[in-house]
């Protein structure tokens, strides 16, 4: 079985429908889809009837950003409902998992200050709080020093950090979807548990129009930020 476990819609910055996410996870022969948008469910329940139509399983997801300067992201996975945005990272954690979801630290150790958890949080997270798992491959760069401490801080700590995960962040549906995945066996969610998840590149070249690429960055960097303020998200 082959998942990518962190996609995104127009709900949040992605720039697809839940409608063409779920056929483009069809056309990439996947047989899982996370929806992952933003600090927003909104797409998870027609992302899911969609997929029950194309025979792809969708699991409710967010990723939730949590309180300012870092802003640092956790991805919360079969989630009932939103969590809240703005919560320091251990209390995120711990509201992923009063519901019974999955807590999962996606594209850590970029080289930037927003977003990205980095390696002192991560290891102040880990004293309090064991995680179910860790991207150890995405479609982020991190350059050969940082691959190397994601690796090595994956081998240190990796009974407290949980499953290898692969995913791309998708955002442009058929354009960059399952360019990095996870294979599992069975069920996805007891795969994760048990760790028993094989994270993969598949793609490392993404066709996305750059043209398609600059409207994101837009609706990213200024349109979504520009509503949040005022109120309107």
């Amino acid at each position: 079985m082959r998942a990518d476990p962190h996609c995104h819609t127009l709900s949040s910055d992605g720039m697809v429908t839940p409608a063409q996410l779920v056929e483009a996870a069809k056309s990439s022969k996947l047989d899982l889809i996370a929806v992952t948008d933003h600090d927003t469910m909104d797409s998870v329940r027609e992302a899911q009837a969609r997929g029950e139509e194309a025979g792809v399983i969708v699991v409710a997801g967010q990723e939730v950003t949590t309180r300012a300067p870092a802003q640092t992201h956790i991805l919360g996975w079969f989630l009932e409902k939103p969590i809240r945005r703005g919560m320091s990272i251990e209390d995120t954690v711990d509201a992923i998992h009063a519901q019974g979801g999955l807590a999962i630290v996606p594209h850590p150790f970029m080289p930037v200050y927003f977003g990205s958890i980095q390696p002192g949080m991560l290891s102040r997270l880990l004293e309090r709080h064991q995680v179910d798992g860790i991207e150890m491959v995405a479609t982020v760069p991190l350059g050969k020093r940082r691959r190397g401490q994601l690796d090595d801080f994956y081998a240190a700590n990796r009974e407290r950090l949980g499953a290898a995960i692969g995913a791309s962040d998708c955002h442009f549906g058929i354009h960059d979807i399952a360019q990095a995945v996870t294979d599992y066996d069975g069920d996805f969610r007891t795969a994760v548990i048990e760790g028993k998840t094989i994270p993969r590149r598949i793609n490392a070249h993404s066709s996305v129009p750059a043209s398609l690429a600059l409207r994101q960055q837009w609706r990213a960097l200024v349109e979504l930020p520009f509503r949040r303020l005022r109120g309107q998200l």
